[in-house]
């Protein structure tokens, strides 16, 4: 009995180790990594309520320079991205969305590698 209580606390370390760091950030946390790189991000705004449930996110954060997106999983985030084209870029679970702030494309270049960076 002994070695399949430990065993099973085992594996439960493993899995709890191995899904420690595969977490997928929230769209708040992604604008906090952006202040954190100094990228400009004015005005943040949670517009979760209001436009979450008809666009399928899971969190929406509008800043004056982009908005993002998080999704529960990649293939809704994929999806919402291929409908914006040009206008987004997916990372995993997480959108930029640059219509509605018109961001310049050196800024997108910057926000891109930050939330790359968030992925490695």
């Amino acid at each position: 009995m002994r070695w399949l209580t430990a065993s099973l606390l085992g594996a439960c370390l493993v899995l709890a180790a191995c899904g420690s760091g595969s977490a997928s950030p929230t769209a708040q946390q992604v604008v906090e990594q952006f202040e954190r790189d100094g990228l400009p991000v004015p005005n943040p705004r949670d517009n979760t309520e209001q436009n979450c449930p008809q666009l399928g996110c899971a969190q929406l954060m509008t800043t004056d320079a982009v908005s993002v997106l998080s999704f529960a999983d990649e293939a809704a985030a994929g999806g919402f991205a291929g409908k914006l084209g040009e206008s987004a870029h997916q990372e995993g679970t997480i959108v930029l969305r640059y219509d509605a702030a018109r961001t310049p494309e050196d800024q997108r270049v910057k926000f891109e590698r930050s939330l790359a960076a968030m992925h490695r």
